[in-house]
């Protein structure tokens, strides 16, 4: 875009050297036109269509003014860009010595086309042939090559050759850009732009610049309004470009910093900070385009009125080959987080390489959260559905595809290590976490966080190799204190005690949907020093025991019950939405069955097998042997908004035909014992076998 901008201020000056050639001719002439056309076409290899009339002043300095003027690039039909009226005045004086003093410098409506194609073409690139005089006879000939001494003499030349431009002033008024790279997907657009400069320069004598524009992006649903000012010190022979006092500002954050460039005609390097004013977080998001609605859902978790506050303060330097970013620090309220990195082009087919190190002693995000749900959960009320735990949204899932490619482009190794992290009376300490990117793996691990008086731990890995990634993931969960996690998970207050947890998954897809549908693996579970509301269990067999015709005492257990085991797992077999295996043993008491979760419709379906067991097994759960060693079926399906009494109940159709197989079990057994008190063994055997097929 720099060299864009370059041409085309040497194409208005050139335009002035033509100007000056037809001084004495008549102005508003085609002939007159068609000379500057040509000249331009001839310098810079663009086509200029001047539509409106052509104006020349004399006095005080060479003016030479364009109205309608249009840009175009022969090999491209959109046009370039476009000016409502170009001004541009040369001191002669100036311009006889070889200096080019220009007075003044002005646009109206200033329009400016910047795109490139899906190969990566811009529009602005010019296929300008290479013309050798020679070339029909001496074809054959090999031309020689400059040597490198050659090659430095002459760039050494050519950057000592650069002719003196200074600007008395610049002035740009209501310009606008759309800028659209299909290569990337990226479309930006920047209008209402105002630039004003005085004094501009390249000799090595300060100057100021101020701007201001609008910008929106494909991502953005309203334009948002930018400022930039600075005082700058350029120095092209040299090689050195100094920005002082840098002011950028998008409401309601103020960046303020500076940036010193060198080597600009042979190995650049560069250096700078910036900063940032205590900005309101919520404002900048309101600024850039959040939509009420989202707010208005955010609210949910966070307080708009508090109107948390954030800043930022960087320091950089870097040259052709990275950018390092020694310190890096940002404030959040009462939390601080400092952050180093390094950045390693990619160069000679070795890919970019990243290394990263963020450090925080604490990261309270307390003054972010709703007092109200905060209040409500110090007093033990429901702050988090089900719902809102396993799916944040009804709208369809989106089907991301995996970054294979990308993981395939650079290196990555870095860690961050955070004290502590607050929310309200939710407390973790010890984070660790450590990222690493090579050959196209990503590896994830987050060491032991201490959390609910237990810990959590766990690592990801994708390996991006093959045309499909491959996901593996393990998380362990070690002595978790239910009755901590409650308040924040309403569902579990049926459930207190440590919780262990093992799991061990696998995926694999080119997208998220494809990497759910096939997950595969394992859930272990165990709850010690546990005490269980079995509600459901009693509402269960007392719909059962309803159908016995000797009735039961379900009544009559208790409403909570410790286990001495209470223990499962959760075997996955190609996705959650089916096909998945449950198992959980509470001391006498088996759950067991298939079904799967939904998270569209945000329910789930299983049909599962509840048994009670006899001896040797330590008998929790007093109930009749009539009801031992029977997999009562029960369905548990429903919404995960319902209420816990409404997930399962019985199977009635299947409970009527197991009492009646009960039943004449019970009868076959007690013919079974009277044919054997009754009937001599020649004859009792033949009388049971017609019995046992009457009854059955």
């Amino acid at each position: 875009m720099i060299k864009t901008f370059a041409r085309l201020l040497l194409g208005l000056i050139l335009l002035s050297i033509v100007a000056g050639v037809i001084l004495l001719m008549s102005v508003n002439t085609d002939q007159n036109k068609a000379a500057i056309q040509t000249a331009v076409l001839s310098g810079t290899g663009y086509e200029l269509t001047i539509a409106g009339d052509m104006d020349i002043a004399f006095f005080p300095s060479v003016g030479l003014t364009l109205n309608d003027v249009r840009l175009k690039n022969p090999a491209s039909p959109q046009e370039l860009a476009s000016t409502t009226a170009a001004l541009l005045q040369v001191d002669l004086r100036a311009l006889i010595s070889g200096e080019i003093f220009i007075r003044e410098l002005s646009t109206d409506d200033f329009h400016i086309n910047y795109y490139i194609d899906a190969l990566g073409k811009s529009n602005w690139d010019v296929e300008t042939p290479v013309f050798n005089s020679n070339s029909s006879t001496n074809s054959a000939v090999p031309v020689p090559q400059p040597t490198q001494q050659q090659s430095n003499t002459a760039s050494t030349d050519i950057n000592s050759d650069i002719v003196s431009v200074s600007f008395e002033r610049l002035k740009i008024d209501n310009a606008s850009i759309d800028i659209q790279d299909l290569s990337q997907g990226l479309r930006y657009s920047v209008n209402n732009l105002n630039l004003t400069s005085s004094n501009t320069n390249i000799e090595g004598n300060p100057f100021d610049v101020d701007m201001n524009f609008t910008f929106l992006n494909n991502g953005m649903t309203k334009p948002v309004a930018m400022g930039f000012s600075g005082d700058i010190t350029a120095d092209l022979n040299a090689g050195n470009i100094d920005v002082q006092n840098i002011s950028f500002n998008v409401t309601p954050v103020l960046l303020q910093g500076d940036l010193h460039i060198r080597g600009l005609n042979d190995d650049i390097t560069f250096d700078g900070s910036v900063s940032s004013n205590d900005f309101d977080v919520f404002g900048l998001l309101q600024t850039i385009g959040i939509r009420e609605s989202d707010l208005d859902a955010t609210s949910s978790l966070f307080s708009i009125a508090e109107k948390p506050q954030a800043s930022v303060a960087a320091k950089f330097s870097g040259d052709e080959f990275g950018i390092k970013i020694p310190m890096l620090i940002a404030q959040l309220s009462e939390s601080k987080i400092e952050a180093e990195a390094e950045i390693r082009f990619a160069a000679n087919l070795l890919p970019a390489n990243i290394s990263y190190k963020v450090i925080s002693n604490q990261i309270d995000i307390s003054p972010f959260l709703n007092l109200e749900a905060a209040t409500a959960a110090s007093n033990g009320a429901t702050i988090i559905e089900p719902s809102d735990v396993v799916i944040a949204t009804s709208a369809p899932a989106t089907n991301t595809e995996i970054p294979i490619e990308l993981l395939n482009s650079f290196n990555v190794f870095g860690s961050i290590a955070i004290e502590s992290v607050v929310a309200n009376d939710l407390l973790f300490t010890g984070i660790n976490v450590f990222t690493n990117v090579e050959d196209g793996v990503l590896d994830i691990e987050l060491q032991p966080v201490a959390t609910f008086e237990g810990s959590v731990a766990g690592n990801i890995r994708v390996d991006g190799r093959n045309e499909e990634a491959m996901l593996s993931t393990q998380l362990a969960i070690s002595q978790l204190n239910l009755a901590n996690l409650t308040p924040s998970v309403s569902r579990l207050n049926s459930v207190t005690g440590n919780l262990d947890v093992e799991v061990d998954l696998t995926a694999t897809g080119q997208t998220t949907n494809e990497m759910m549908d096939s997950l595969n693996g394992s859930t272990a579970f165990e709850i010690t020093e546990n005490s269980v509301d079995i509600g459901v269990i009693k509402q269960v067999f007392t719909a059962i025991s309803a159908l016995s015709p000797s009735g039961g005492a379900i009544e009559q257990w208790p409403d909570v019950i410790r286990f001495a085991e209470l223990s499962g797992f959760i075997l996955l077999n190609s996705g959650l939405s089916e096909n998945q295996q449950l198992s959980l043993r509470m001391d006498n008491f088996d759950i067991s069955g298939t079904g799967g979760i939904d998270l569209q419709q945000k329910d789930f379906d299983y049909d599962l097998q509840f048994s009670v067991l006899g001896e040797p097994y330590l008998q929790t759960i007093q109930i009749d042997e009539l009801y031992h060693a029977v997999s009562w079926p029960i369905e548990c399906a429903a919404a995960f908004e319902d209420e816990v009494n409404q997930y399962c109940r019985p199977d009635f159709t299947q409970v009527r035909q197991i009492f009646t197989q009960l039943g004449t079990n019970a009868v076959i057994e007690r013919l079974d014992e009277v044919i054997s008190d009754q009937l001599p063994p020649e004859v009792s055997d033949g009388v049971r076998g017609l019995l046992r097929n009457l009854l059955n």
